[in-house]
């Protein structure tokens, strides 16, 4: 009898445990002369900051937080006061981070180990710290004209920006580092501004197809792509170079015409449909949604072809030969726009997620985008009938 007692006990202790054994991130750390003070931990949101716990740091200056793990890569701030300077911690997975703190000079002063990208944004924030210094010397110098300080402090953050590009953003479009590095701020004023200087959206655009390939259903992704897309509307001409400027032209039928080439090599234009009701698809085939997406399509262009259904899909990958192969089998037009969110064709149809599609009918009109079809195949259906 004891022995099924003991052995009842210990199963409800393995369940208990096992219930509370959800993934966790852990950040623990010791910080000098901290002793009956509190640090803050917040997470930072894409639209605003919350407190979301605080710990008494023991006498021997050591702290720990445990916390669920995000669903993609996250940041956190570290704080001694609500209102203070913070340590900003990236966290993609389960990572346990270790912080020494300096407690006199806090964000100023701490070692980071085991999360290479804080380690990183720990380096970003101290070049963004020195450009601040920089910038300052130039104000405070009374040999400048007001003019030749202006100019001091454009080149300076010019060859800033383009120095973070270079070792941050471009090596690795995809991780938190380059994500932190868009958002730099100097003086309160965004350095990267992506609305108002074209190198700075190319940066952001970078960083938001990467973004979007790894975590398309996560806000920050969908966030970062929408301002992307802005960015590149409003510093790039309505029609770019990567479009013929007549084929750019708003067609009487109602389409921006698009001729690209498909997996053979050959050209095929958008207007060469008129007299088929299209589905013109904009994706990626690197992205994680596009698989359910391509079931999707291809039940709606089984059941519709021989009605007159027609589907031109414009991919946005990089990769031509990754495109080549996940096109090769698909039974619809496949055709290859390799500039992605920097694509005229994505500027002039207003693509700001993918995938993104729109129904066209027979005479070459657009009739709605994907935001307004609460049922596609019955909008097909209609259109098929006309």
């Amino acid at each position: 009898m004891k022995n099924i007692i003991t052995a009842i006990l210990t199963g409800i202790v393995i369940l208990f445990t096992a219930c509370d054994e959800s993934p966790k991130f852990t950040i623990k750390g010791e910080i000098s002369e901290g002793n009956g003070k509190s640090i803050y931990l917040s997470h930072v949101g894409v639209e605003k900051n919350s407190l979301i716990d605080s710990v008494k740091i023991k006498s021997d200056g050591k702290f720990e937080f445990n916390r669920p793990r995000p669903e993609s890569y996250d940041f956190y701030r570290l704080q001694l006061d609500k209102k203070g300077r913070a340590i900003t911690i990236a966290v993609d997975s389960t990572e346990c981070i270790n912080i020494t703190i300096d407690g006199k000079k806090f964000a100023d002063s701490y070692i980071v180990e085991g999360s290479e990208e804080s380690r990183k944004i720990q380096e970003i924030s101290a070049l963004r710290t020195a450009l601040e210094k920089q910038i300052g010397y130039f104000i405070k110098d009374s040999s400048l004209t007001p003019d030749s300080i202006r100019k001091a402090i454009y080149n300076i953050t010019k060859e800033f920006k383009e120095n973070i590009f270079k070792q941050y953003i471009m090596p690795a479009p995809d991780k938190a580092s380059a994500y932190y590095a868009l958002f730099l701020k100097t003086n309160g004023m965004h350095l990267f501004n992506p609305n108002a200087n074209r190198f700075d959206s190319k940066c952001f655009a970078a960083v938001a197809t990467a973004l979007n390939n790894r975590y398309p259903e996560s806000a920050r992704a969908k966030n970062l792509y929408s301002i992307a897309v802005k960015g590149m509307q409003s510093t790039r001409p309505v029609i770019p170079d990567t479009i013929d400027a007549k084929e750019a032209e708003l067609s009487t039928t109602g389409i921006f015409d698009i001729k690209l080439p498909n997996i053979n090599g050959d050209s095929i234009s958008l207007s060469s449909l008129k007299g088929k009701v299209v589905l013109l698809d904009f994706i990626t085939y690197s992205n994680t949604r596009t698989s359910e997406h391509t079931i999707y399509l291809r039940e709606l262009y089984t059941k519709y072809k021989e009605q007159g259904l027609e589907i031109y899909q414009v991919s946005f990958d990089a990769d031509t030969h990754f495109w080549k192969t996940s096109a090769d089998k698909l039974p619809w037009i496949c055709v290859l726009d390799g500039h992605s969110i920097l694509s005229g064709n994505a500027l002039l149809y207003k693509v700001d997620k993918l995938p993104s599609y729109f129904l066209i009918n027979r005479a070459n009109e657009i009739v709605m985008r994907d935001e307004q079809i609460k049922d596609l195949p019955v909008e097909i259906e209609k259109l098929l009938k006309e």
